[in-house]
C-alpha cells in the first residue's frame, strides 16, 4: 500500500472538538509516516454552519507546523477547499520511523502548547 497512496483523515464532519481533531491529525501523520505513504490529506472543512470556523484554521496552522518540523511540504488541496495535504519526504525510511513516532500524543504537551495563539499574534 503506502508508496503511491495518500493517507486520508476527516476531522471535521463527525462533530469533533478541536482537541480530538488535533489528536487525529497527529496520529494520522504518524500512520502515514510509518506506512510509507506519499502524503497525508486532512479534510478539515472550510467553515461552519454557524459561520464560525473552529477546526479549519487551527488544522491548517497545525499542519504547517508539523510539515515544517518533519521536513515535509504543506499544500492546500486544489480540488477541495476544505482539505490540505502534507507531502512527506521520501528520503525517510521505515527503519527510521520504527524507532519512535515523530509526533506522540502521549506527551504532556502538544507540538507547542500555544502554537495557534502564537501564529495569530504573528499575523497581527
Amino acid at each position: 500500500m503506502g508508496r503511491n497512496a495518500m493517507y486520508e483523515v476527516d476531522v471535521a464532519h463527525n462533530g469533533e472538538s478541536w482537541e480530538l481533531a488535533q489528536q487525529m491529525i497527529i496520529q494520522a501523520l504518524d500512520q502515514a509516516i510509518y506506512g510509507n505513504f506519499k502524503g497525508l490529506k486532512v479534510i478539515h472543512g472550510y467553515g461552519a454552519l454557524t459561520g464560525v470556523a473552529v477546526i479549519a484554521p487551527r488544522a491548517i496552522s497545525l499542519m504547517r507546523h508539523l510539515a515544517e518540523q518533519n521536513d515535509s511540504r504543506f499544500a492546500k488541496d486544489q480540488k477541495n477547499p476544505g482539505a490540505s495535504i502534507i507531502w512527506l519526504n521520501k528520503s525517510r525510511t521505515i527503519e527510521q520511523s520504527e524507532q519512535k513516532p515523530y509526533f506522540s500524543t502521549e506527551t504532556k504537551k502538544s507540538p507547542s502548547l500555544n502554537w495557534f495563539d502564537q501564529a495569530l499574534k504573528k499575523k497581527r
